[in-house]
C-alpha cells in the first residue's frame, strides 16, 4: 500500500491513523486495521500490567510470610494482643476524656449530670459563658496540654492546682 509514498509522507499518514483524520480512500481499510491494532495492543498491555501486579501482590505477601520469624501461632498471637490493645486503648481513652469532661461540667455548674444527691447548683456568669463559647485552638499556648473541648480554657486556668491531682471518683 505504502509502494508509492515517500517516507515523510507515510510517516505523516501512520501518525494520522488513531486520529481519524482523512487519509487517502485506498488507505481507509488499512487505518481500520491499524486503530485495532493499537486497540488490542493496549488492552492487552493493560492486562499483563494487572497480572504483574497482582503476581508482584501475592508473591511479596508469601515471601512475607515465609521469612518470618514468627511461627503462625505467634503471627496469631500477636495480631490478636495489637487488636487487644486498641480494644482497651479505645475503652480507656472513653473514660478518660468523659471523666475530663464531668470534672470540668461540675467546675462551671457545680454537680454532675445524672447526680441524684444535687446539694450546689452555681450559675455561670455572662462572663462565663463568653469565655467557654470562644473557639480553642488545641496546644496554642506555651504549655502543652491541649483542650480538647471549649471547657478547657475556661475551667483548667480557674484551677490550676487541680492539674497536678488526679480526678477525684466518689462513689
Amino acid at each position: 500500500v505504502f509502494d508509492n509514498v515517500s517516507a515523510s509522507k507515510r510517516e505523516e499518514i501512520l501518525a494520522g491513523f488513531p486520529c481519524f483524520r482523512s487519509a487517502p480512500s485506498d488507505l481507509i481499510p488499512v487505518r481500520d486495521e491499524i486503530v485495532l491494532l493499537h486497540r488490542y495492543q493496549s488492552q492487552m498491555l493493560g492486562w499483563i500490567l494487572i497480572t504483574l501486579a497482582t503476581i508482584a501482590i501475592l508473591v511479596s505477601r508469601c515471601l512475607a510470610r515465609c521469612c518470618s520469624p514468627l511461627t503462625s501461632l505467634q503471627d496469631y498471637y500477636w495480631n490478636n494482643h495489637l487488636q487487644n490493645e486498641r480494644e482497651l486503648f479505645e475503652e480507656a481513652a472513653e473514660q478518660h476524656s468523659r471523666l475530663l469532661i464531668m470534672q470540668r461540667i461540675k467546675k462551671l455548674f457545680g454537680f454532675i449530670p445524672g447526680s441524684k444527691d444535687v446539694k450546689h447548683i452555681r450559675i455561670p456568669s455572662c462572663q462565663d459563658w463568653r469565655e467557654i463559647s470562644a473557639p480553642s485552638l488545641l496546644c496554642m499556648e506555651d504549655y502543652l496540654q491541649g483542650h480538647y473541648s471549649f471547657l478547657g480554657d475556661r475551667v483548667d486556668n480557674d484551677n490550676e492546682e487541680d492539674k497536678s491531682r488526679g480526678i477525684e471518683l466518689k462513689p
